[in-house]
């Protein structure tokens, strides 16, 4: 640094990461009585004045210079199924200009949260953090992963981090970690800790309507400090209560949680400033230009708005928590991968989803193959009240899983892990031939599942031939039946006239009538199949024996008005739409 001096108490500083400055260093008062500044004196005054200046310089650059950033973080927690994932994609999705990064704990060994996050196209870092909980086994590697995380806020790579818990953890030692003031994540700003039940679950276990496995998350320590520490908490898959219902769990979670914000969702889908430190910007004040604004969003400067009533809360009970959580023994959780080569005959799986459901299984998640579709691998969940989701994958998704395969996580409370696995295994173990699974008694299984189908005209039975390439012939070996929804009966239209001219969307309504059988906590299960005709079908196994389609019947039934009548609520009973 050089300075050019003009007078003793005023100097011009040339310095290449500032402008030509001018800084008056009025810093002391020289009184007449005790110094007097003459001409023999030039040189001391000068060196006081040129190291004033250096003192004052240093002071503009530290001023000047970029700080540190911390990053702000939302944590997500919540018991097992409650649908934690379904609310980080939903953020992922609905990001806008912001650039967010996940990390995604697993209680199991196999990722299978992390891995949906990753294709999200909308995804930006993902972390996988597996085999164990964050507050226990994997907190090094967490510590690990936030100093990169870190690293990558300082380099503008990402600006908001959302960390998913596994559904057996116990947040508080994640919270004390973020919050801590020293050490190397003293940079981490905790904005939220978010807490999302499942809210069918809470009303059976408020109403107790529910004694099974699922009932007893509710119970659980984890779920209990889950609670304790949030911030916000989210009452998901509001769509399977009743509005009552919803009231009454609501008030539950805030007598249960003074002060806590409470919100109701659907699929994990809410405004992104309830569950972060966000703020939404006018896009009308944005300055139009030739190119497209993605500018969405900004980010709270302070933070700290939602988590005044956490801390206090905290504060009160932090001498009767006393030191490391035990939950992982009191609780009893359990879980193991389920991995095999071969398809799952799809007849036997859906036996085991039905009947042959083991006890203690609270949640399951993976990849699953049949046999009868082998082109199409699926995304299985099952959670709650035994509530399944069987979902195909693109034909990307399926090739970047690797080879095609089953791959099941299963977690369970006091569960056998033996018997279980035993029991999935039984579902490849049938030999090469499908026949040999079938019913001895059961010979006619195919005709009397067809003419039940057939009496009913809402439907129409779809016999696919895989050598003729079109909808003609049986099903392969009879195994198996495929049929769609259309409905178009009940308001005289043909199937051509309902799609043609108003617009009902055949293949929506089918993968809608899938999922709610599916979701209807029934020992019952549809697969969805899309044809190569592109016509989208629900397909059952018919090689167990009748009862077993019997049960989905049954549920098809109860679910279908109410069904017919969205799709086709703006379609008259006149073919004119009147």
């Amino acid at each position: 640094m050089e300075g050019t001096f003009s007078s003793p108490f005023c100097a011009t500083v040339e310095s290449p990461s500032f402008k030509p400055a001018i800084f008056s260093l009025s810093v002391f008062a020289i009184s007449k009585a005790t110094c007097s500044i003459t001409r023999s004196q030039p040189t001391c005054i000068l060196l006081m004045a040129d190291s004033l200046c250096n003192l004052y310089l240093r002071r503009e650059t530290l001023a000047w210079a970029p700080k540190e950033r911390r990053l702000p973080v939302t944590l997500v927690t919540g018991p097992l199924g409650a649908g934690k994932t379904s609310l980080l994609n939903h953020i992922l999705n609905n990001k806008h200009n912001l650039k967010i990064a996940a990390a995604v704990n697993d209680f199991a060994s196999i990722n299978v949260d992390g891995q949906i996050i990753k294709r999200n196209k909308a995804h930006g870092s993902v972390v996988e953090l597996t085999s164990g909980c964050l507050c226990c086994t994997v907190s090094e590697q967490f510590e690990t992963a936030m100093v990169q995380l870190l690293q990558d806020a300082d380099i503008g790579k990402i600006d908001y981090l959302v960390i998913e818990t596994s559904g057996v953890s116990d947040p508080h030692a994640t919270i004390s970690a973020l919050e801590r003031q020293y050490g190397k994540l003293f940079r981490i700003r905790l904005d939220a800790v978010v807490t999302v039940l499942d809210a069918d679950v809470l009303v059976g276990k408020i109403s107790g309507v529910d004694s099974g496995a699922e009932s007893t998350l509710m119970d659980a320590a984890a779920t209990d400090a889950q609670l304790t520490c949030a911030d916000v908490v989210l009452l998901n898959k509001t769509d399977l209560v009743s509005v009552e219902d919803l009231e009454r769990a609501m008030e539950y979670v805030r007598k249960r949680v003074p002060g806590v914000q409470v919100h109701a969702c659907r699929n994990g889908a809410v405004p992104l400033d309830l569950v972060m430190e966000v703020m939404e910007v006018n896009r009308s004040e944005i300055i139009v230009s030739h190119e497209f604004s993605a500018a969405a969003y900004s980010i709270s400067t302070d933070g700290g708005s939602k988590n005044k009533e956490r801390q206090e809360r905290l504060s009160k009970e932090k001498g009767s928590r006393g030191g490391q959580s035990a939950h992982l023994s009191e609780d009893d959780f359990r879980s193991f991968t389920f991995e095999a080569p071969q398809p799952f005959w799809l007849g036997a799986f859906q036996a085991f989803l039905g009947d042959k459901f083991p006890a203690g299984v609270v949640r399951m998640k993976g990849t699953v193959w049949f046999a009868e579709i082998r082109s199409c691998l699926y995304q299985f969940h099952m959670s709650g009240r035994r509530r399944y989701e069987l979902t195909a994958l693109t034909s990307s998704d399926s090739y970047s899983s690797g080879a095609f395969g089953v791959q099941l996580v299963v977690i369970g409370r006091g569960m056998d892990p033996d018997a279980v696995s035993a029991l999935l295994q039984d579902c490849v173990s049938l030999g090469d031939d499908p026949q040999a699974s079938i019913d001895p008694g059961s010979e006619n299984a195919y005709a009397h599942t067809k003419g039940l189908i057939e009496s009913d005209k809402q439907f129409e039975l779809i016999e696919y031939c895989p050598e003729a390439g079109s909808n003609a012939g049986k099903s392969s070996n009879n195994v198996y039946i495929d049929f769609r929804l259309t409905g178009c009966i009940n308001y005289g239209l043909t199937a051509q006239e309902a799609s043609g001219i108003h617009g009902i969307d055949f293949n929506r309504l089918n993968l809608e009538l899938v999922n709610r059988v599916n979701a209807s906590s029934g020992p019952a299960s549809l697969l969805p199949v899309l044809l190569p005709s592109g016509v989208q079908v629900c397909r059952h196994s018919v090689n167990s024996g009748t009862p077993l389609f019997h049960h989905s019947w049954k549920l098809v039934a109860e679910v279908v008005p109410r069904l017919v009548a969205e799709f086709y609520r703006a379609v008259g009973y006149c073919k004119c739409g009147m």
